[in-house]
C-alpha cells in the first residue's frame, strides 16, 4: 500500500509538472502569443535549460510582434473613440513583452534583440489622455449621477496616461462628487415614556452595516451633524431608522407538576448461592415541580428610504417586528432523583432570580432584527 501511494503521488507531481511545462506551448497552439511569450519567460526564469520554454518563445515572440503590430495598424485604420487608447494597450503589452526577456537571461539566449518601443508610446499617450478627457467632458454635460460615474473612470484614465493633464485633477473631483450618491442617516434615539432606554449598540452594528456598504466608492452615509458641518443643501436620499414601538409585557409565574419514571435503573447487588454476583434491575418514580418566571418584550423598528428631490418619494418603506422572551426555572422533586434526566436536576438546584433589567431586554430584543435590516440595506443599495 505504501509504495503504492508514493508511486500516485510521484505521478499527480509529475502531471502538474508537465501541465505547468506545457502551458506556454498550449497558449502558442491557441494563438495567445501575448500569453505564450510570457509564460515562456517566466519559466526560463526558474527553469533556464527547459528546451520546451526556449522553444515556445522562439516560436511566439515573432508571432506576438507581428499580431500586436497589426492590431496597431487596425486601429489607426478605425478612426474608433478610443483608438489612441487602445494603442497605448498594445504599446504597453509589447513593451511588457521587451522587459520581461530583458530581465531573463535564459530568455534572452533565446530572443537576443527584443523590440521596445517607448518612444511610440510615449507620443500616443498624450493623444489617449486627450480621448479620455473628451469624453469624460461629455458624459459631465449630460448631467446625471451615471453620467458623472462614466465621467470620473476616463478623466482617472486621462491622469493615468498623463499625470495632471489639463485640469484633470479638478474634473476628477468634480465628477466624483457629482457621482457620489449622498445619504442622509438619520437613526433615532429611542423614545420610550416608561423606560430609560440607549440604542447606542444597536446603532454601532448599523454603522459598521453603513461602512460596509461605502466600499461602494460611490455611496456615502452622512448622519445629520455631518450633514450640516458640510452644508449639504440637498441629499440625494434621506435614510431613517425608527423605533416606533418597545414595550415589557408583565410578568407571569407559572408551575407544573411532572411524574417521572425510568425503567431498567438499577437499584442494587445481589449474592447468589454460588456466591457470583447479580445487578437487580428496576423502575425509579419521582415527581417534579417546575416554576418558571416568563417576562416577554415586543417591539417595532421602521425603515424607511425617501428620494432627496421634489417629490420625497418613498423607496423603501419596511417594518421589522421582535420579540425576546426572558424565563428562569428553578424546581424541586419528591422521590428517586434517578428518575430525572441531568437538566432537570439542573433545574432543581436553581434559585428563583429576578428579571434582567428592561434596557438589557430591549439589547437582546434587537438582536435579531439587525440581522434583518442588514440584509435589507445590502439589498437594497447593492448596484448603486
Amino acid at each position: 500500500m505504501k509504495h503504492q501511494l508514493r508511486f500516485w503521488v510521484l505521478i499527480s507531481v509529475f502531471g502538474l509538472f508537465t501541465v505547468s511545462c506545457n502551458t506556454g506551448k498550449k497558449m502558442l497552439q491557441m494563438g495567445n502569443y501575448y500569453e505564450a511569450v510570457m509564460k515562456s519567460v517566466d519559466k526560463l526564469r526558474s527553469s533556464p535549460n527547459n528546451d520546451k520554454a526556449r522553444e515556445t518563445l522562439a516560436d511566439a515572440y515573432p508571432f506576438a510582434v507581428s499580431t500586436l503590430l497589426d492590431k496597431i495598424d487596425s486601429e489607426k485604420a478605425s478612426m474608433s473613440d478610443f483608438q489612441y487608447t487602445q494603442m497605448v494597450y498594445i504599446y504597453e503589452d509589447l513593451n511588457a513583452m521587451y522587459e520581461s526577456i530583458q530581465h531573463a537571461p535564459a530568455a534572452k539566449a533565446v530572443v537576443s534583440n527584443p523590440k521596445k518601443y517607448y518612444s511610440q508610446l510615449a507620443r500616443m499617450k498624450p493623444k489617449a489622455a486627450e480621448e479620455q478627457y473628451l469624453s469624460g467632458m461629455d458624459q459631465l454635460d449630460m448631467g446625471s449621477r451615471e453620467n458623472a460615474k462614466q465621467a470620473y473612470f476616463y478623466f482617472k484614465e486621462a491622469n493615468k496616461f498623463v499625470p495632471n493633464y489639463k485640469d484633470v485633477p479638478s474634473r476628477i473631483e468634480e465628477s466624483y462628487n457629482l457621482a457620489i450618491l449622498k445619504v442622509l442617516a438619520n437613526l433615532r434615539p429611542v423614545q420610550s415614556r416608561v423606560y430609560d432606554l440607549s440604542a447606542e449598540l444597536f446603532y454601532d452594528e448599523v454603522d459598521k452595516v453603513l461602512r460596509r456598504i461605502e466600499q461602494n466608492e460611490f455611496i456615502r452615509f452622512f448622519s445629520p451633524q455631518q450633514a450640516q458641518n458640510r452644508k449639504m443643501s440637498s441629499p440625494d436620499q434621506f435614510l431613517v431608522i425608527n423605533f416606533e414601538d418597545f414595550e415589557v409585557g408583565e410578568t407571569h409565574t407559572k408551575e407544573r407538576i411532572e411524574k417521572l419514571e425510568k425503567d431498567s435503573v438499577k437499584l442494587s447487588t445481589i449474592t447468589l448461592d454460588d456466591g457470583k454476583k447479580r445487578d437487580v434491575f428496576g423502575k425509579v418514580k419521582a415527581e417534579l415541580t417546575v416554576n418558571r418566571i416568563e417576562v416577554v418584550s415586543n417591539g417595532l423598528i421602521n425603515l424607511t428610504i425617501t428620494h432627496g428631490g421634489f417629490d420625497k418619494r418613498i423607496l423603501l418603506n419596511e417594518d421589522f417586528g421582535g420579540q425576546y422572551v426572558w424565563f428562569n426555572e428553578w424546581g424541586n422533586f419528591n422521590g428517586d432523583e434517578r428518575a430525572l434526566t441531568n437538566q432537570q436536576l439542573a433545574i432543581c438546584k436553581a434559585r428563583q432570580i429576578a428579571p434582567i433589567p428592561p434596557q438589557q431586554m430591549f439589547v437582546e430584543f434587537t438582536k435579531p432584527i439587525h440581522d434583518q435590516l442588514k440584509s435589507k440595506l445590502v439589498q437594497f443599495y447593492d448596484g448603486y
